[in-house]
């Protein structure tokens, strides 16, 4: 009887743990993918293909992102975008959890930018990715 009162906790312990730890994700974005056909006569199609954002706003950035982001800053490359990508999923979350992007106002995040990029010793080129990574995510939120 004991066994089972202790197998039941763990289990319950797991099922709470796995249901936290759930990656929540939305598709709200398309790409095109060329599909060819094998036969003598090839054909070519298109058909969209729905790319997974997630609800925090913490995901690889695309074309996209890139779009939005050069309407403010006509040099930033994907290169860039995805140089701050990795400095937030790894630097940032060094000292504490990655920040839902979206919760902070675009107003804010050059503040908070300045002042954890020192304490995370980023040199000013790796600040200016992660800023711009973040406004280029801000710019595409799914709706």
């Amino acid at each position: 009887m004991k066994l089972i009162k202790i197998f039941s906790i763990v289990l319950a312990i797991l099922i709470i743990a796995a249901c936290h730890t759930s990656k929540k994700t939305t598709k709200s974005a398309t790409s095109t993918v060329i599909v060819t056909n094998t036969t003598p006569n090839p054909t070519v199609t298109t058909q969209p293909v729905m790319i997974a954002k997630s609800y925090d706003g913490i995901f690889a950035p695309g074309n996209d992102e890139l779009i939005a982001i050069q309407t403010k800053y006509k040099d930033c490359t994907l290169q860039t975008l995805a140089e701050g990508y990795s400095l937030y999923t790894t630097s940032c979350t060094n000292c504490h959890k990655a920040k839902n992007i979206y919760y902070i106002p675009d107003e804010r995040w050059y503040d908070i930018n300045e002042n954890m990029s020192r304490g995370a010793h980023l040199t000013d080129t790796q600040k200016d990715a992660v800023y711009k990574y973040v406004l280029a995510i801000k710019a595409t939120k799914p709706k």
